[in-house]
């Protein structure tokens, strides 16, 4: 009897033994962490440079303050949010890394790529996706071939606008001036002066609080969409004066139907803004509404 339940307690013991080695494996394993995918730190770069198979190049450059501008297809300010989720990827530490002895180069498309960025002076090129099925696609870096997500890939491939900021006005504007096309509102020694030859100040408010507020709606406006123009209805014109650019920018109103729609035809773009911001971007508050 006392020999069984010696017997019992080795294998318990064992099975302990076994546990806690599984586990600290599983635990060793889990703290080696891969290297970063590149040794270039995002902040560092100054250029970034899309090219895709049969689409238009897409250029971005970095600006003063750390703001992105998109060179190429458009002359417009860039996406911050979208070009920061790119950046991600050279610091990435979720791949796979490929012996090249193994790999022909043509047949994963890496030879003549699907699509490249280039961040500075580095390139990473893409070619098909991974036969596994796994949401992965073959990458080239430096002459070393990785397996990476293969939603950067189609961030790469989609729309060059999807890299332009969703501001009309751009990142971070001032407005100096506004003018409606039934009204003007100018910033004149800290205050705001309104003007109109079909407006009457006695039945519009415009108390320095609601041209606050009115300025301020058009410098936080962000579109939820931006497409490329095309010729439609012109509903009236908007000018705008922005701190520390010599150029005016120019809007055309092309829908206030469903779909709030402001064009900037000189840059080949219209932006798509929800109907809800129709009012609060086209009409001051009536003296009315305002005491109510």
């Amino acid at each position: 009897m006392r020999q069984r339940w010696l017997l019992i307690f080795i294998l318990l013991g064992v099975a302990l033994l076994l546990t806690v080695s599984v586990f600290y494996t599983l635990e060793k394993e889990k703290s080696v962490e891969l290297p970063k995918l590149t040794d270039l730190e995002a902040n560092r770069v100054l250029s970034i440079r899309i090219e895709r198979k049969d689409a238009p190049l897409i250029s971005l450059l970095k600006k003063q303050h750390d703001i992105w501008q998109m060179t190429m297809p458009y002359h417009l300010p860039g996406n911050h949010i979208r070009i920061n989720r790119l950046l991600e990827m050279l610091s990435a530490r979720q791949y796979k890394s490929l012996e090249m002895a193994e790999l022909n180069l043509a047949e994963l498309s890496l030879d003549e790529p699907l699509a490249t960025v280039k961040f500075n002076q580095l390139t990473i090129a893409f070619g098909d996706r991974s036969p596994m099925n796994d949401g992965q696609r073959y990458a080239l870096i430096k002459q070393k071939v990785y397996l990476l997500a293969d939603t950067v890939y189609q961030s790469l491939n989609g729309n060059a606008l999807a890299f332009v900021s969703l501001s009309p006005l751009g990142n971070n504007p001032k407005i100096t001036a506004l003018k409606m096309p039934d009204y003007s509102i100018v910033l004149k020694e800290g205050q705001w002066s309104f003007t109109s030859t079909t407006l009457s100040p006695d039945e519009i408010d415009t108390s320095q609080d609601a041209l606050n507020t009115f300025i301020d709606n058009w410098q936080q406006l962000q579109a939820f969409n931006v497409e490329p123009y095309t010729e439609s209805s012109d509903e009236g014109q908007i000018d705008i004066s922005l701190l520390d650019q010599a150029q005016t920018l120019h809007l055309t109103i092309m829908s206030t139907q469903q779909i709030f729609v402001l064009g900037q035809k000189e840059k080949g773009v219209q932006y798509q803004l929800p109907i809800s911001q129709t009012d609060k971007l086209l009409h001051l508050p009536t003296k009315t509404q305002a005491n109510d």
